[in-house]
Parts: structure tokens; sequence; C-alpha cells
């Protein structure tokens, strides 16, 4: 599988799922949480706009970045761990791990 192929069907499936689901949320205030979900939900909807290398890269550089701010602003300790596990998550990727997208992904990682 390509790497355009990889990020539009692995990349909210397996990298921001399992970040999400490896979360301690215990003892967030709920109000977090709510922003967590939101900021989730938007980067989920990120997938569809993976159709070529370019729109891919737009995500990584600067959609998934703006999406993060909000969270990041709310709560860095809890954008910063949710930033490391999907990095994480991709980066086991073999598609995504042998490309130039895992330069993205840790420039991303090193915004938090």
């Amino acid at each position: 599988m390509d790497v355009v192929k990889t990020l539009r069907y692995r990349f909210v499936r397996y990298c921001v799922n399992k970040a999400y689901a490896d979360l301690d949320l215990g003892g967030v205030p709920a109000e977090v949480v709510n922003v967590l979900d939101d900021v989730v939900s938007q980067i989920r909807d990120l997938e569809r706009h993976i159709t070529s290398v370019d729109s891919a890269v737009r995500v990584m550089r600067v959609d998934l970045p703006e999406k993060l701010k909000m969270l990041k602003e709310r709560d860095p300790a809890l954008a910063e761990a949710f930033v490391k596990n999907m990095v994480k998550y991709c980066l086991e990727l073999e598609e995504i791990s042998n490309s130039r997208f895992r330069e993205y992904l840790e420039e991303l990682l090193s915004g938090f």
C-alpha cells in the first residue's frame, strides 16, 4: 500500500483512534474532555481530504496543527500526550515510517 492510501485508510483508524484510546482521562475536567472529543472528531474528518501527496502534506503540516492548537491551549499536557501517541502509532506503519511523512510527524511533535 502506498503512503497516501495508508494515511487515508489507517491514519484515523489506527493512529488517531489508538492514541485517543491510550489517553488516561481520569481526573481530566469534563470540559477539557469535551474539547478533546471535538478536536479528535475534527481530525477524523481530515481523512477525507487525504487524496494525494500534496493534500496529505497539507493535512500534516497545516490542518492537523491547526486542529490541535485548541486542545493545546486548554490542556498542553493532554495535547502532548495525544500527539506523542498518535505519532508513535503512525510510525509503526511501515509506509509512513519509510517516507517523508515521518519528518512531518516529527515536526508536529516538536511543536509540543
